[in-house]
């Protein structure tokens, strides 16, 4: 409990600190979450002549701490139907398999991330 008028605004600028430090902490875990999964999609990817597995991209997402990650382009149009499949041709997932085998270690990544810098920006 602040006793002081010092005490409360050192407690005042642990407080204002934290939403900062976090934010720079999960947008670093976000970026690397965003690569590493294109890098398995990419992988993942079938390959006949290369168009789908250089399409795949990270772009920005809505807000700071989005990102869309992004299969096609003008010369792998088709990324779509290669995941969804269509009437003639079977579906050949890469995109959506490649999140699902990643997704919990995301979450953990993040929330590791977060907590970490709470903890930090704290110990200041």
């Amino acid at each position: 409990m602040a006793r002081s008028s010092s005490q409360l605004a050192r407690l005042s600028k642990r407080f204002e600190a934290v939403p900062k430090a976090v934010k720079a902490a999960v947008e670093k875990a976000v970026e690397q979450c965003a690569e590493e999964l294109v890098a398995l999609a990419t992988t993942l990817a079938p390959e006949d002549r290369g168009d789908l597995k250089e399409s795949i991209r990270v772009e920005a997402g809505e807000h700071d701490l989005a990102r869309k990650i992004v299969a096609g382009d003008q010369d792998a149009f088709y990324a779509r139907w290669v995941e969804f499949g269509t009437v003639d041709q079977p579906a050949q997932a890469f995109l959506f398999p490649a999140y699902r085998l990643l997704r919990e270690k995301f979450k953990r990544r993040i929330d590791r991330a977060a907590r970490k810098a709470i903890q930090e920006a704290w110990a200041r």
